[in-house]
């Protein structure tokens, strides 16, 4: 046998949706088709309190424009978190971080944790933890970026 792959216990989530958010148009039709998922202006709102907790739908994805440029918007597996990131790379390290935290959990696609077994633990705990703050520093250096650039 030529290669020799460990088997990975639960297959790591893939990346359910991704969209490119470019303008306020784009902004409108992809907040009207997304804007009504579970959790969509919760995990988008959580790292970002310096938006109106009343907005959802397109009005929320259109603040997050206004306020960080354009970016892309991607739900991380059928079951993950939405995040909106300016680039690939921020895709990729989030999509990593939420890979451990899923395998931490023993998570396949269609697992749901602690509804399924998963006992919170410290090591959970740490992974999410550290997921949204990642998550949130990439949403304020945007918005920093973005300001400074409009007053410039």
């Amino acid at each position: 046998m030529m290669f020799r792959r460990r088997a990975v216990a639960a297959p790591l989530p893939l990346l359910a949706e991704l969209r490119d958010v470019d303008s306020p148009s784009a902004a409108a039709r992809v907040g009207a088709e997304f804007g009504g998922e579970p959790h969509f202006a919760k995990d988008l709102q959580r790292v970002r309190p310096w938006l109106p907790p009343e907005l959802t739908g397109a009005a929320l994805l259109d603040a997050i424009r206004r306020e960080e440029w354009t970016g892309f918007l991607a739900l991380l597996a059928e079951d993950g978190p939405w995040v909106y990131v300016q680039n690939v790379r921020e895709v990729q390290v989030l999509s990593r971080l939420y890979s451990r935290l899923a395998r931490a959990a023993g998570q396949g696609p269609g697992a749901r944790g602690e509804g399924l077994g998963v006992k919170a633990s410290a090591e959970l705990s740490a992974l999410e933890a550290e997921f949204w703050e990642v998550t949130a520093v990439f949403a304020a250096e945007q918005r920093g970026r973005w300001a400074a650039q409009r007053r410039g």
